[in-house]
């Protein structure tokens, strides 16, 4: 009894062992071993503009001088890169002269205002193929692709997440190492705010820090007699964050240019940098980069 009971503490051992050093000595922690913050973007479901939020959240901290990395992590419907006007593919090199197949690595892709940005949509012969990989499969897709990435030196990266807490997500959560947390986007749809609670307690199941919650399309100004109106219903995020206990950072507005400014791959951000949705992007940029120089 007393041998079985020592061969087990041994193996759980060995195993805390090896996921030590594989959080901080392997593939994945050396490839990212210079960006100082990695932060999660994470909804409940989807049709909630988190890529949108993603991509002008990255806008507003590269306006306020940061270095931003943005991976695509949502396989099955990658929309950064085009959302940031890069249509072309990632360049494969290695260092050495005559490479094996374990040399060749991935440069990420950079936006006309330096974001980086790396996903399958940029791997692809064209933007019509479907990626139809499953389980196992993305799971090891996505742990590769981070590994094999020069990331270079930055101070955030950004993970775009596939809606729901699905294979993805868990992968994403679980492998990336010193996650500094997850980014809640929701919307004030009653429905919304109850998908992504799950979410949010999947992250709470998982020990990842929850550094805030964010819901869009809170609000739209009527172009002709400037009335706020809320056509999703209103104070739904809000709620949700104090009901589950985690910082609400804003509402962001919703912008009648948005959708062509997505089509045009220019960030709204950047295009009306003085419009009260890129106000709010800055202010949630301010709250976040706040509340991590306190951790």
């Amino acid at each position: 009894m007393n041998v079985n009971l020592e061969r087990e503490q041994f193996e759980a051992m060995k195993a805390r062992i090896r996921e030590e050093a594989l959080r901080t000595k392997g593939p994945l922690a050396m490839a990212l071993k210079d960006i100082k913050h990695k932060i999660a973007i994470l909804s409940g479901k989807g049709g909630v503009g988190k890529t949108v939020v993603t991509v002008n959240l990255a806008s507003a901290l590269k306006r306020r001088g940061y270095e931003v990395c943005i991976f695509d992590a949502d396989l099955h419907g990658p929309a950064v890169p085009r959302a940031l006007g890069l249509l072309g593919r990632m360049d494969v090199v290695s260092e050495h002269d005559h490479p094996g197949h374990h040399d060749l690595r991935l440069n990420p892709l950079t936006s006309l205002k330096g974001i980086k940005v790396v996903s399958v949509a940029s791997m692809w012969a064209t933007q019509e193929q479907p990626i139809m990989w499953k389980g196992a499969h993305k799971m090891r897709a996505i742990r590769q692709l981070i590994a094999s990435v020069n990331w270079g030196t930055a101070d955030f990266l950004l993970v775009d997440l596939p809606p729901g807490t699905g294979d993805e997500v868990q992968t994403v959560m679980r492998s990336i190492p010193e996650l500094d947390g997850m980014l809640v986007v929701t919307t004030p749809q009653g429905v919304s705010a109850m998908v992504c609670s799950r979410a949010i307690s999947a992250a709470k199941e998982l020990d990842i820090p929850l550094l805030g919650l964010v819901e869009n399309m809170s609000s739209l100004k009527c172009p002709a007699c400037g009335e706020k109106m809320y056509p999703f219903g209103k104070g739904e995020g809000e709620k949700l964050a104090r009901l589950m206990n985690i910082p609400f950072l804003g509402d962001i507005p919703i912008e009648l240019d948005m959708g062509q400014c997505v089509d045009d791959g220019v960030p709204l951000v950047d295009k009306k940098p003085d419009s009260a949705f890129a106000r709010t992007l800055d202010d949630i940029a301010s709250k976040l980069t706040a509340s991590l120089k306190k951790k």
